[in-house]
């Protein structure tokens, strides 16, 4: 993608997983974990559907996002209650939208104060930050020619960041793609 472009509202499979247990019994489901707090890595199964992004958010807090079309989260949810000791899911409902393209920075200096520009990649670092004043998480990733970031936030509030992203995007001379429900 060479020009500026944000997709709204992805529908992906979300969840998070805590507890003194977590990494251990995610680990045990095959999934590849980071092993620094704060970081993100990528988990793929038996093919390329079945890829997770998964985000260490402390010692022991993961959010894990399923493929466009993928299907793994749903095999290792734990059902109901019946999770193991010490591993407590999180439901996730989190609005996603994507932005990226070679302007990207010119719509992320006028919308938060984090200077995604200096950030280096190659750590794969993962951002809690305010954006238009709505806490987000977001994962940055990419070539140093030309970057992405995937972006969740509370579901009530993504309506309104989408609308405003979206003004800065199109202020920019960008697309914006998706559905915004």
């Amino acid at each position: 993608m060479s020009g500026l472009a944000l997709t709204l509202n992805e529908q992906r499979h979300r969840l998070g997983f805590k507890g003194p247990r977590a990494a251990q019994w995610l680990a045990a489901q095959g999934v590849v974990l980071p092993m620094l707090p704060n970081t993100w890595t990528h988990s793929r199964g038996e093919d390329a559907a079945a890829t997770l992004l998964v985000a260490r958010l402390g010692n022991s807090e993961f959010f894990i996002e399923d493929a466009a079309a993928g299907t793994t989260l749903e095999r290792i949810a734990p059902s109901g209650d019946e999770h193991p000791p010490g591993v407590y899911p999180v439901l996730r409902e989190d609005w996603g939208l994507e932005l990226g393209g070679a302007q990207v920075h010119d719509v992320l200096t006028q919308v938060c104060n984090v200077n995604f520009a200096a950030l280096i990649l190659d750590s794969r670092p993962v951002i809690m930050t305010l954006m238009i004043g709505v806490a987000v998480l977001i994962v940055p990733y990419g070539g140093a020619v030309e970057r992405r970031y995937r972006i969740w936030c509370d579901p009530t509030f993504g309506p309104y960041l989408s609308e405003s992203l979206g003004a800065v995007v199109s202020e920019c001379g960008g697309r914006i793609m998706g559905d915004p429900t």
